[in-house]
């Protein structure tokens, strides 16, 4: 920045009226109509159109794996407060809250049983199966300290980092699949 120019002591009006130069021809841009043109996408091969589905769907199990460890905290929370003498609370709103709860972990649970096929087909992550069949399990299970809801935290945490760190290498090869079709042979 230089505190010399003539540009920054020029005052610039508000209100979007002043045009910069070079972009005249974009002063109506409100009445142009919306692009909805999608961009063209390169074929690379079918190994690579096969690494970037597996990747999307990792994605999809990551993130499922990692919605289910709010209903399963707000369950044992929950269950604490209603475990607990404290006449404060109302006992049937916090029944209620449990079921609500219970029933979006069911959803989760399907949700997650129903991506288990995919490690089936890809023998290269079994265990991954393993792990969401055992988060299904543990989901399931009354906790009965911090501690053992600290657990299964800890264990979808696993699975999520997991997955991530070969999403990244499922993308390197994605990359080297581009740069060789890309360079001349």
């Amino acid at each position: 920045m230089d505190p010399h120019s003539e540009h920054e002591h020029k005052v610039v009006p508000l209100g979007g009226k002043e045009i910069p130069i070079g972009m005249e021809s974009h002063a109506d841009w409100m009445n142009h109509p919306i692009q909805t043109q999608e961009p063209v996408k390169e074929d690379y091969g079918e190994e690579y159109n096969e690494t970037e589905k597996l990747r999307e769907e990792l994605g999809n199990v990551k993130k499922v794996v990692t919605s289910i460890c709010q209903p399963v905290q707000t369950i044992y929370t929950l269950q604490y407060i209603l475990d607990s003498d404290d006449q404060t609370s109302d006992k049937k709103a916090v029944e209620k809250q449990i079921l609500d709860q219970q029933t979006k972990r069911d959803q989760i649970i399907v949700e997650l049983n129903r991506l288990i096929p995919l490690f089936e087909k890809h023998v290269e992550y079994v265990s991954y199966k393993e792990g969401i069949e055992e988060v299904i399990k543990q989901s399931y299970k009354k906790f009965n300290s911090k501690e053992e809801n600290f657990e299964f935290g800890s264990l979808c945490k696993k699975i999520t980092s997991t997955i991530f760190k070969d999403q990244k290498n499922l993308l390197d090869k994605m990359k080297a699949i581009k740069k060789a079709k890309a360079s001349p042979q």
